[in-house]
């Protein structure tokens, strides 16, 4: 898919394969250049390989936010090409993370055992903060401080939601704002922080990189519902339901189950509620995306670059495994 400005020279156009060429270079590049022994490059490596990830050829969600939103802010994508190199690491750090807090199944872990794969996972971190180092052709480098600081920002939060997702399971079941504030904090944080991350390379106007800020939150509160409701329907794959996690499908099912097992009253109330919450959430995207465009310099293509982030069907998909 290519979305351009009718009268747009060829930089301005977001093709998806030249820019998952392009990350994937960056990465590489950047995996190559770590002070690392060689060991742990294979395994970083095979953590960025797998069929979701970048380098497993696939341009993920995670990529296409923060260069979505600075083509919107300026019209081209590349100047944020270090910044969307940057989330696919935090994803794939953060992805680590969440499968080990979380007990589910990692390629990974399983491959490679826990304490290496942890220490991938930092080390998967690190390099988010080194592939966002300005080089000297970069000159002050402020777009780059900015967007580490919005990422370092969001995982500060995202960090505090997956505590009270962690600390809270198996607790009396929450009501339905305290499990969309877990899922805000986790998911909403994350997105945001990647938007924010892309906007900084497009604009240095505060306001518009705070309502792609906005946007990104909404997006992200959208896909961890997603996740959250299949999470709960995967009940061999997934420990959602074994764990009894504090998310909405769960937690309104064991509110409201009555004498009905939990699968039954996750699939006869606790889901259905999800997915209404889903479609709710997607108008508040729609919104917010709107008001992202009205502040760039052309609008209709902002809109259109923005419009990959958010399909005319389904939700973000594949974008809320990660929690830290």
């Amino acid at each position: 898919m290519t979305v351009g400005r009718v009268d747009a020279e060829p930089p301005s156009a977001i093709d998806e394969a030249h820019v998952l060429a392009a990350v994937q270079a960056l990465l590489r590049a950047t995996l190559s250049a770590a002070p690392w022994p060689p060991a742990l490059t294979e395994v970083t490596t095979a953590a960025l390989t797998e069929p979701r990830r970048a380098l497993g050829g696939r341009l993920t969600p995670w990529v296409l936010f923060p260069l979505c939103c600075c083509a919107a802010a300026c019209g081209e994508w590349r100047p944020a090409l270090a910044a969307a190199a940057a989330a696919e690491l935090y994803v794939a750090a953060l992805d680590l993370c969440d499968d080990i807090e979380d007990g589910d199944h990692s390629v990974i872990v399983a491959r490679y055992g826990l304490p290496i794969a942890l220490n991938a996972a930092t080390a998967l971190l690190a390099l988010t903060h080194t592939v966002l180092q300005p080089a000297a052709s970069d000159g002050p480098g402020a777009a780059h401080r900015r967007a580490q600081d919005a990422l370092w920002a969001g995982l500060a939060v995202a960090t505090g939601g997956q505590h009270l997702d962690l600390s809270a399971a198996g607790d009396a079941p929450l009501s339905v704002e305290e499990c969309l504030d877990i899922a805000r904090r986790k998911g909403g944080a994350l997105v945001e922080a990647c938007c924010r991350a892309g906007a900084a390379f497009g604009t240095d106007n505060p306001a518009l990189v705070g309502r792609c800020g906005h946007l990104g939150s909404s997006l992200g509160l959208l896909a961890q519902l997603d996740n959250d409701m299949h999470d709960a329907e995967d009940s061999r794959g997934k420990s959602d339901v074994t764990r009894l996690t504090q998310t909405v499908p769960i937690a309104i099912a064991r509110r409201w189950r009555g004498q009905d097992t939990l699968d039954a009253a996750v699939w006869q109330g606790g889901i259905q509620l999800a997915y209404a919450l889903i479609h709710a959430e997607r108008a508040r995207a729609h919104e917010a995306l709107a008001d992202v465009a009205v502040l760039c310099p052309d609008p209709i293509f902002a809109r259109a670059a923005l419009g990959l982030l958010l399909p005319s069907r389904g939700a973000v998909t594949d974008v809320t495994e990660a929690s830290p």
